[in-house]
């Protein structure tokens, strides 16, 4: 409707702007900056919100490398990952699979606060698979982890609604009812 079309024009507008000041720090040979850097985020941003999601892939994926080679802090390269990533969850969840466990690889290069934030990623795009059981020991792994409260609390929201959508994926429970899958499969239906 109305709505959209105003919407939308406002993300076209802000998409202008954003190219606009990328232009002028690169001028100004700030474009190693953190603020170019967030200025290219939020043009990711905008992008996805005006549902242009390969620009807004090609832009996040600048800015996990940029990030790399503006700044030391691994807050920061790993808050440009999981950005992406986020945007991969929603796009494309092979890719999202596939950036999820290279960055699962290279854990030890973040802080241990971030394990959790990834485990949980890691979950969610294995449930937004359908592969329920590896959604549930992901999820419980975090839970063990003691994350912060926060994500404690997406972490048994989302766990109670893996389990539900677990038991109605009811292919599976006829097989495990009439015996036709290993032992494994039927036996976390329940936990």
């Amino acid at each position: 409707g109305l709505g959209d079309v105003y919407k939308r024009q406002k993300y076209d507008q802000a998409e202008v702007l954003l190219k606009e000041a990328l232009k002028i720090l690169k001028k100004a040979e700030q474009e190693k900056s953190m603020g170019y850097l967030y200025i290219l985020k939020r043009l990711a941003f905008v992008c996805y919100s005006n549902n242009k999601f390969a620009e807004s892939e090609k832009y996040f994926r600048v800015a996990v490398d940029m990030a790399q080679v503006i700044t030391s802090n691994p807050a920061n390269v790993f808050n440009a990952k999981m950005n992406l990533l986020v945007l991969l969850t929603h796009t494309d969840l092979e890719k999202a699979k596939e950036m999820g466990e290279r960055m699962r690889t290279d854990i030890e290069e973040f802080l241990p606060v971030h394990s959790k934030d990834l485990n949980f990623m890691l979950a969610n795009i294995q449930f937004l698979s359908g592969n329920f059981a590896e959604a549930k020991a992901l999820y419980r792994q975090t839970l063990k982890m003691s994350p912060r409260p926060t994500l404690e609390a997406k972490v048994l929201n989302n766990l109670a609604f893996c389990s539900f959508m677990h038991l109605l994926d009811l292919p599976k429970q006829k097989k495990s009812l009439e015996g036709q899958t290993d032992e494994a499969e039927g036996k976390d239906l329940y936990e």
